[in-house]
């Protein structure tokens, strides 16, 4: 049975737990803390109820004895202290993603990981997700082309302004575009450079809450995003992702398609569908699955073990570095080269 503790206690802590529920033979919340001391204790009823502890201060939940491993789930410019404590108290660490606002804290983090001899990984929950799976098999067989770009287009209100300040969350292109950087990174390759330029849309944002960036891959392929979180609340633009190559596209977007290959179970598969010249088009199916739960049933087995889980501390920095180069080349108007 791993016992875990929660540091942070807000929305996605709470759905990283309501997961858990479906692993409570394996795993169960044994402390919570959070700067709320209400929210800490609802978040402990909530998920393990009266036997668990709730901390306003997670040092009182490292010392309390009561954690094998830690979800930090704090704000994104409150990772590092946290992570570098849990290792110090000899305690596995879940980070979030970003792992960090600032890449020196990331390489702090992972040090203290590995001088204690703690598993640190990172929430790239993709990772786990057989839809992002499946994209990425396509990709990597060929079946576009080469070289492919990922176009990725998206807007909306962002209620939760840390996120959309400078020196807390980010904006898009750090707290929700390092998603795309991580996978990106593990489907295309190291990035050679990046070229962006950001806005403000929303007066209360502190900083950029809207940009554009293209990174571009050593081996030729770009990535072409868009992000604005800063349009008024209410209004959802139509946005674009897909994958475009020399022999066809590929729109991200899961689907039941028209011609169903021999043996498809809709109740249980979906699929991509890739456009390819002369009107054809390749089929490829999975099996949806909740990738939070994946996801954590996958870290806290491996955490259990005391062996590394699939996302490591290498693959936040790197994800990190080319967010960090994003926002660099946004305020610069430059092109960076990592």
């Amino acid at each position: 049975m791993l016992n875990l503790g929660f540091i942070g206690c807000g929305g996605i802590a709470r759905l990283h737990a309501s997961r858990l529920r479906q692993l409570a033979r394996s795993v169960r919340v044994t402390a919570t803390a959070d700067v709320d001391g209400k929210a800490a204790d609802a978040f402990a009823l909530d998920f393990g109820g009266r036997d668990v502890a709730a901390f306003t201060d997670y040092g009182d939940l490292l010392k309390s004895g009561k954690v094998d491993a830690v979800m930090v789930c704090t704000p994104t410019y409150l990772h590092a202290a946290p992570v570098i404590a849990a290792a110090r108290a000899g305690v596995h660490v879940f980070c979030e993603k970003p792992m960090a606002l600032k890449l020196g804290d990331a390489h702090r983090m992972a040090e203290a990981c590995e001088r204690h001899g703690v598993r640190l990984t990172i929430g790239f929950v993709r990772r786990f997700d057989p839809f992002w799976g499946c994209m990425r098999k396509i990709v990597e067989s060929g079946l576009l082309g080469d070289p492919v770009i990922w176009r990725s287009v998206s807007a909306g209100h962002q209620s939760t302004v840390w996120m959309r300040h400078a020196d807390k969350g980010g904006g898009p292109l750090m707290d929700g575009g390092v998603h795309n950087f991580d996978f990106a990174l593990q489907m295309l390759g190291p990035v050679e450079s990046v070229q962006a330029s950001s806005m403000l849309f929303d007066a209360t944002s502190k900083g950029a809450d809207t940009a554009s960036a293209i990174v571009t891959f050593a081996a030729g392929h770009q990535l072409l995003m868009n992000w604005s979180w800063g349009i008024p609340k209410g209004i959802r633009p139509r946005g674009i992702d897909d994958i475009i190559g020399p022999a066809g596209a590929l729109p991200i977007q899961p689907t039941i398609p028209e011609k169903r290959p021999k043996g498809f179970d809709p109740e249980k598969q979906q699929a991509l569908v890739v456009s390819l010249k002369n009107g054809s088009h390749r089929v490829r199916t999975y099996r949806p699955r909740d990738m939070f739960l994946e996801q954590m049933r996958h870290v806290c087995r491996q955490f259990a073990r005391g062996a590394q889980p699939l996302v490591t501390a290498s693959d936040g920095i790197r994800a990190l570095e080319v967010a960090a180069a994003v926002l660099k080349s946004g305020r610069t108007r430059r092109t960076v080269r990592l």
